[in-house]
C-alpha cells in the first residue's frame, strides 16, 4: 500500500520576514486512499463522479432559484404592506424614519387608501376623529354601591366628606363663599388637527388630556360661582366647556371640544333633601303661574279674541295711565280708539258678541223709534198751519186703525135704548187672530230681552253726545257709572 498526493492539492506556506518561504504546518489526514492492483484508472473515478456532481449541481441551482422565489415574494409583500385603509372615523399622519411628512394641512390624512413607505422605514399613525370623554368619580362622592336617592336618605350633616382616592374618597368641588357641590359630566371631542395633537401625545393620551382639562375647567368654573348659579341654568357648562377649550388651546393640542354635558349637579348630600324640596315648591310655584297665564290668556281670548288681544291691552294700559295721571282728555281721546278697535273685523269673543247685538239692538231702534221721528218731522208743517185739524186728523187714524183691526169686532146698537145687555161670543177666526197676536207679542218681547241682556238702561248721567261713555275701575267695584249702589 502506498500513500499518493494529488498533483493539484494545495499545500499553505507562509512567508518569512527575511524573505524564506517556509512550509506551513499540514494539518493530519483525515481519510487514505489505496490503490491495489487491478483498480479503475484515474479516469474511471472521475466519471463515476460525475452523476453526484451533477445531483449536487441540480440540487444547488434549484435552491438558487427557490432562494430568488423567496426574496421576489419577500419584495412584493414588502412593497405592498405600504397600503393602508384608513377608515372613516379616523385620521393620521405619515412617518418616513419617525418624522412627519408633509407640512400644515398637507401632513394631515384623509379616510381611504393610503400609500406610505413600509414599516420600519415608514409609518402611518392614526387616531379617531371623535372620542367621548366621561368624569365620573373626580368630583362624586362615593355612594358606597348605594343609588343617588338612598345615599342622600342615609346623608347626614354630622358625617363629613372625606377626600380621597378617586373611587374610594368622596370628590367636591368648592364653590364661592366656601359652599361645596357634587358634578358628574361627559365631553365629546374630536381631533382637527392631527399633526399637533400626534406632535406633543401618543394616541392613547387623547382621553386623558381632554379629562384633565375638564377638571380644571370645573375646578376653576366652581371657585367664582354661588351654589344656586353653579347648580341651575347652563351658565356653569357653557364656562366650563370655554375654560376647557382655552387650556386645550394653549397646549396647541390640535383637539376641539364639540360638547360638553353635566349629567349632574347636586349639593352635598346631607343638604340635598332641603334643596329639592326649595326646588320643588319652584318647580310647583312655575306650574301655577303657567296655568294662571294660560288661563288669563284664554279668558282674554274669549274676551275679545286672539288677534286684538295685543293691541287692546296696549291701549287699556293707556287709558289707565291716563286716569292715573288726571289726563281727562287723554282719556277720552284713547277711549275713543278703544272703541273704534272694538268696531274692527278682527274682534271676536265677547266683544264680538257684544258688538253685534249692539249693531242689532241699534237697527231695531232706528227701524222704530226712528220711523216715528221722521213722521213726527214730516207733520210739523202741518201742525204748525192747522194745529187742531191735525191733532183731531191723527186722532181719526188712529181710531181708525184700531178699529181696522183683524182682532176688533164691532157691535152696533140701535140708538134710543137706556140699557143693552150683550151674551156674545167671539167667531172662530177672531179668537184665532188674538191668540196668534197674543203668541207674536211675547216672542217680540222675548228678542227684546236677549237682545237687552240684563235688560240694563242708560241713566241720566251715562249719556254722553260725542264723549267716551262709561268708565270702571279696575276691580269693577265703582266708578263713572256705577255710583252708590247700583248702575
Amino acid at each position: 500500500m502506498s500513500e499518493e498526493t494529488p498533483p493539484d492539492s494545495f499545500e499553505p506556506v507562509r512567508e518569512e520576514e527575511d524573505g524564506l518561504i517556509e512550509e506551513a504546518p499540514r494539518r493530519e489526514k483525515s481519510a487514505e486512499f489505496t490503490v491495489v492492483a487491478g483498480a479503475a484508472s484515474e479516469a474511471d473515478l472521475r466519471d463515476a463522479m460525475d452523476p453526484a456532481n451533477q445531483s449536487l449541481t441540480e440540487a444547488l441551482r434549484l435552491s438558487y432559484r427557490v432562494l430568488q422565489l423567496a426574496i421576489l415574494t419577500l419584495a412584493v409583500v414588502f412593497i405592498f404592506s405600504g397600503f393602508e385603509t384608513v377608515r372613516e372615523n379616523r385620521t393620521g399622519i405619515r412617518t418616513l424614519f419617525g418624522a412627519i411628512q408633509g407640512e400644515g394641512a398637507d401632513a394631515q390624512i384623509s379616510a381611504g387608501l393610503q400609500p406610505f413607505w413600509p414599516y420600519p422605514v415608514g409609518e402611518i399613525v392614526t387616531v379617531p376623529l371623535k372620542r367621548t370623554v366621561s368624569v365620573e368619580q373626580s368630583f362624586w362622592p362615593n355612594t358606597r354601591l348605594l343609588s343617588l336617592e338612598e345615599a342622600t336618605a342615609n346623608a347626614r350633616t354630622s358625617t363629613p366628606l372625606r377626600p380621597g382616592p378617586v373611587g374610594l374618597g368622596d370628590g367636591t368641588l368648592i364653590l364661592e363663599g366656601g359652599d361645596l357641590a357634587h358634578c358628574r359630566m361627559t365631553g365629546e371631542y374630536s381631533i382637527d388637527d392631527a399633526v399637533s395633537f400626534l406632535v406633543r401625545f401618543t394616541p392613547e393620551q387623547g382621553d386623558e388630556v381632554v379629562k384633565l382639562a375638564l377638571e380644571q375647567a370645573a375646578i376653576h368654573t366652581a371657585a367664582t360661582m354661588t351654589l344656586a348659579r353653579f347648580i341651575e341654568g347652563d351658565e356653569a357648562i357653557l364656562e366650563i366647556r370655554r375654560r376647557a377649550q382655552d387650556a386645550l388651546n394653549s397646549l396647541e393640542s390640535g383637539i376641539r371640544l364639540v360638547g360638553i354635558s353635566v349629567t349632574d349637579r347636586i349639593p352635598p348630600l346631607a343638604v340635598r333633601r332641603g334643596v329639592q324640596t326649595v326646588q320643588g315648591a319652584r318647580e310647583r310655584a312655575k306650574i301655577a303661574v303657567e296655568v294662571a297665564r294660560r288661563e288669563s290668556t284664554t279668558i282674554l281670548d274669549d274676551a275679545a279674541g286672539a288677534a286684538a288681544l295685543a293691541d287692546l291691552i296696549a291701549l287699556i294700559g293707556d287709558y289707565e295711565s291716563a286716569l292715573s295721571g288726571g289726563d281727562e282728555a287723554e282719556a277720552e281721546t284713547v277711549l275713543a280708539r278703544i272703541g273704534e278697535r272694538f268696531e274692527a273685523a278682527d274682534i271676536g269673543g265677547e266683544a264680538a258678541k257684544t258688538m253685534t247685538e249692539a249693531r242689532a239692538f241699534r237697527s231695531m231702534i232706528e227701524a222704530g223709534i226712528g220711523n216715528d221721528a221722521r213722521r213726527l218731522a214730516s207733520l210739523v208743517p202741518a201742525y204748525e198751519e192747522n194745529p187742531q185739524q191735525l191733532v183731531r186728523q191723527l186722532w181719526l187714524d188712529a181710531y181708525r186703525e184700531v178699529l181696522a183691526g183683524p182682532e176688533v169686532e164691532v157691535i152696533s146698537a140701535p140708538p134710543g135704548l137706556r140699557g143693552l145687555a150683550l151674551r156674545m161670543k167671539s167667531s172662530m177666526d177672531i179668537t184665532t187672530r188674538r191668540r196668534d197676536a197674543s203668541a207674536e207679542r211675547r216672542r217680540r218681547e222675548a228678542m227684546q230681552t236677549g237682545i237687552d241682556g240684563n235688560v240694563w238702561q242708560l241713566g241720566s248721567r251715562q249719556i254722553n253726545i260725542d264723549k267716551a261713555g262709561r268708565r270702571l275701575n279696575k276691580d269693577a267695584t265703582g266708578g263713572y257709572g256705577r255710583e252708590g249702589a247700583g248702575e
